[in-house]
């Protein structure tokens, strides 16, 4: 679950994590952070998602349909909230705890609702300070370490009513690199870019039809049968030109742009 929202309306809990990570028992509920300065923001956060108890992060899941789309039984036996700063470092915290009581105090109140840990890329993903409630395995994994890629991969990921503008510029990202793995290209439909980003519910086949019309009349894409398209190299600087072209005009404003030049054109 990327980008959830965790209401239990009853106890008047809502948890916005960044992502929610599920094993098909244990449920994780990660905050990522850059830097390694401790907000009370970032305390206020942990405090709603340690407020999450099992019976919401279940009916969270149930309705993110992870055994629909995933086959888990959507049950939980342990919910951890965890945040992730990536500057952090125990000899950081060790010397700004002597310099500050007030990021000792900080780091006590945070680690009250979550257990605190750092990253490095290509170095590792462990934790600092706080225990897991109930996950003994996720404490002794965390604490060898998690090995963790120089360059992690980029992905893309939509939230709930996103833009025809972000849908664009994503299925061109995506696509449009494949294609230069190709030499006859990278064909996708409707249904595929549905699929591949994931809550289905999210991304619209009308919302879809526009942003490939789009995409085919700037010369990033071409039509070759009803909802599929294929993006291929000769086409790349079109790709490129997704991003600009949408920051400076909308989708709908570009198209709609295009039919009065063209009818235009015509009387003329």
């Amino acid at each position: 679950m990327f980008f959830p929202v965790i209401e239990d309306r009853t106890a008047d809990v809502t948890a916005e994590p960044d992502f929610v990570l599920y094993d098909g028992e244990t449920c994780v509920l990660a905050e990522i952070k850059s830097g390694n300065n401790i907000e009370g923001r970032d305390i206020k956060q942990m405090r709603k998602c340690d407020a999450v108890d099992i019976e919401t992060a279940e009916a969270a899941l149930k309705d993110a349909q992870v055994r629909e789309r995933l086959g888990y039984t959507g049950t939980v036996t342990a919910v951890e909230p965890v945040i992730v700063y990536q500057d952090l470092d125990e000899g950081y915290i060790e010397e700004a705890a002597e310099e500050s009581t007030q990021f000792r105090d900080r780091v006590e109140e945070l680690t009250n609702y979550a257990v605190l840990l750092t990253q490095d890329y290509g170095g590792q993903l462990r934790p600092l300070r706080g225990e897991f409630n109930e996950s003994g395995n996720l404490q002794s994994l965390l604490r060898r370490g998690v090995e963790l890629p120089q360059n992690p991969p980029d992905q893309i990921m939509l939230t709930e009513g996103m833009e025809h503008e972000i849908l664009a510029i994503a299925i061109a990202d995506v696509w449009g690199e494949k294609a230069l793995d190709h030499d006859d290209g990278a064909e996708v439909s409707r249904t595929a870019v549905r699929d591949y980003f994931s809550p289905q519910h999210n991304v619209q086949p009308s919302d879809l039809d526009l942003v490939f019309e789009f995409l085919v009349e700037i010369g990033a894409c071409e039509q070759v049968e009803n909802h599929t398209y294929r993006f291929t190299r000769d086409r790349y600087d079109a790709v490129l030109d997704v991003e600009p072209q949408v920051m400076s005009e909308s989708v709908e404003d570009y198209l709609h742009g295009s039919e009065q030049t063209s009818l235009t054109d015509e009387f003329e």
